[in-house]
């Protein structure tokens, strides 16, 4: 297993134990654990890095990688607090901006 794949495979992981004992759904769970994984694929590999790239190719924005970790904490949060409307509306701005850079193969 190579270091990114486990890397994504420790956040899932995390994330998936983290919202155990969440309200909202498991089908918003694994929705969000498939949004996460994308996410956490957004890594410069140099400093100060203007551009990242997702594990499929995709191209974003160093400030876009940063809003969308920010909204998926945001989404978690909510989770936990039993507001699964509030984090799903937070998602689906997450997954609208993941979908508009998305590189077919």
């Amino acid at each position: 297993m190579t270091t990114a794949t486990t890397s994504v495979f420790a956040t899932a992981c995390l994330l998936a134990s983290s919202l155990t004992h969440a309200d909202c759904s498991p089908t918003f769970i694994e929705r969000l654990t498939g949004t996460q994984r994308m996410v956490d694929s957004l890594r410069p590999d140099k400093p100060a890095q203007a551009r990242v790239y997702t594990s499929d190719g995709s191209e974003y924005t160093a400030g876009e990688a940063q809003w969308m970790k920010a909204q998926l904490r945001s989404v978690q949060q909510s989770c936990t607090q039993g507001d699964e409307s509030s984090a799903a509306a937070t998602l689906r701005g997450v997954t609208d901006l993941l979908n508009s850079h998305h590189r077919s193969p």
